[in-house]
C-alpha cells in the first residue's frame, strides 16, 4: 500500500472531466464519467493498475483494478484502500482480497457502531500478510482464477437468459394482465381457493437443517426466480414438528410479510421442501377440488412486473415495518382466469425452461464451488 496518496478537488476545475471510481459504481461495474463541477467533495488521485479496496460496509467484498485510462485524470472515493506495488500483479492482487483467506482477517480489522458506520481501518489492513510468489506464478495463478470466473459469469448469464424468457412467454400467451386485451374473465382469487394456510415461527437453531432434518421456510425461500427449499433455518430436536405445515411438491407459497418491493412475491414448491415448514410470513394458497387454476400460473401472475402495483396495494403498514397482506385482502384481488388448458400448456413449457434453469443453476453453483476451491488451493500454497 502506498504510503500517501495525493487529494484532489474537482470542484476546482469545474469544466474537466474525470473518471471517478465511486463506490456505488463498482455495483454498476464501471467507472463515472463526471465533470468537476458535479463532485462535491475531495478525492484521492488513482492510477492505472491501482487496486482498490472498499472499507467501508466491509462486510461486502469489493475490490476491482482501475484500467487503462481514457486519457481523463482518475478519482477515487476516500472509502477505497489503495493497493499499488511493483511486486505484484494488480490482477493478482484483486483475486487475493476476494477470497475467504483475506476477508476473515480483513473483518478482524473493523471498527464502528454498526451499519454503514462500519468501516475496515487501513493501518490494520496493511498489516496482513499477502503471499507474493514470483511474477510467473502470478500471471499462472490469474489465469486459472480468470478462466474460472470466465465460467461462472456465462452459467450465471445463461441461466437469467432463461428465466427471462417464462415472463415474455406469459405476456404471449395470456396478453398484460394489467390491461387484460384479450378479455379473461376476472374473478376474486378467494373464489377460487379452499383455503388459505398460515405458518408457524418458533426459534430455531442457527444453521440450515440437512436434508434428513426439519426446518422452517426463511422468506428468502419464495423468490421470484422460483423457490429455494435449502433457504430454511433448523427446527431444534426439542421442538416437534408440525406435519400439517410441511411443504409439498407443487403448493403455492406466497410472502405475506416483507419489504414493500419483496411483499405478495409468490412460488411453487418443489421436491427440496420436504421437511421444510411454513413461517407465519408465509401463505400456502390451496385451490379448491378440482381446481380453477394451475399454480404455475398464478405464481408468474403474481410476478410480472406489470401486475406488481396491484400486489402492492394489498400490502398494509408502514415501508419500514415489514408491509403486510392479509388473507382478507388477498381473497379479495381480482385476476384474470384464462382457460385451464391454456394455462397447463403455459405451465408445461415454463417447467421447462425452469428445468434448464435448475441445471443451470446447478452449473454456477459448481462453478463457483470450483473457483473457491481453486483459489483455496493457490494462495493457499503461495
Amino acid at each position: 500500500m502506498p504510503s500517501r496518496i495525493p487529494n484532489v478537488n474537482p470542484s476546482a476545475f469545474p469544466d474537466e472531466q474525470f473518471t471517478l471510481w465511486s463506490i456505488p459504481s463498482y455495483d454498476v461495474g464501471k467507472p463515472e464519467q463526471v465533470l468537476g463541477r458535479d463532485v462535491g467533495s475531495s478525492k484521492k488521485t488513482v492510477q492505472d493498475g491501482d487496486v482498490l479496496l472498499s472499507k467501508i460496509v466491509p462486510h461486502i467484498r469489493r475490490a476491482w483494478k482501475v484500467s487503462v485510462s481514457n486519457g481523463h485524470r482518475q478519482i477515487a472515493s476516500s472509502e477505497w484502500i489503495t493497493f499499488r506495488h511493483n511486486a505484484f500483479l494488480s490482477d493478482y492482487i484483486r483475486h487475493f482480497l476476494l477470497t475467504d483467506q483475506f476477508h476473515v482477517q480483513f473483518m478482524g480489522t473493523v471498527a464502528g457502531v454498526g451499519g454503514s458506520l462500519l468501516r475496515a481501518q487501513p493501518k490494520s489492513v496493511a498489516k496482513i500478510g499477502i503471499p507474493l510468489p514470483p511474477l510467473d506464478e502470478q500471471r499462472r495463478i490469474v489465469g486459472l482464477l480468470d478462466r474460472a470466473a470466465e465460467i461462472r459469469r456465462r452459467a450465471d448469464a445463461a441461466r437469467a437468459k432463461a428465466r427471462a424468457i417464462i415472463p415474455a412467454l406469459f405476456l404471449d400467451m395470456f396478453g398484460d394482465p394489467a390491461t387484460n386485451p384479450r378479455g379473461w374473465p376476472k374473478v376474486k382469487f378467494g373464489s377460487l381457493l379452499d383455503r388459505i394456510d398460515g405458518g408457524w415461527s418458533p426459534v430455531c437453531r442457527d444453521g440450515e437443517p440437512t436434508a434428513d432434518q426439519w426446518g422452517v421456510l426463511k422468506l428468502s425461500a419464495v423468490k421470484s426466480s422460483g423457490f429455494v427449499g435449502e433457504e430454511a433455518k433448523r427446527l431444534p430436536e426439542t421442538i416437534e414438528p408440525r406435519g400439517d405445515l410441511e411443504v409439498h411438491d407443487g403448493d403455492l407459497l406466497f410472502t405475506r410479510k416483507n419489504t414493500i418491493d419483496l411483499v405478495g412475491t409468490a412460488a411453487v414448491a418443489n421436491v427440496s421442501a420436504r421437511k421444510r415448514m411454513l413461517p407465519d410470513t408465509i401463505f400456502r394458497l390451496v385451490p379448491n377440488n378440482p381446481p380453477c387454476f394451475v399454480p404455475l400460473y398464478v405464481s408468474n401472475l403474481i410476478n410480472l412486473r406489470s401486475f406488481r402495483p396491484a400486489i402492492r396495494k394489498l400490502a398494509s403498514g408502514s415501508a419500514s415495518s415489514m408491509p403486510g397482506i392479509s388473507k382478507g385482502r388477498l381473497s379479495a384481488l381480482e385476476i384474470p382466469i384464462p382457460p385451464l388448458s391454456l394455462q397447463t400448456a403455459f405451465a408445461e413449457q415454463a417447467e421447462r425452461l425452469e428445468a434448464t434453469a435448475r441445471a443451470l443453476d446447478a452449473a454456477a453453483a459448481k462453478a463457483e464451488a470450483m473457483a473457491a476451491g481453486l483459489s483455496a488451493e493457490v494462495f493457499g500454497s503461495a
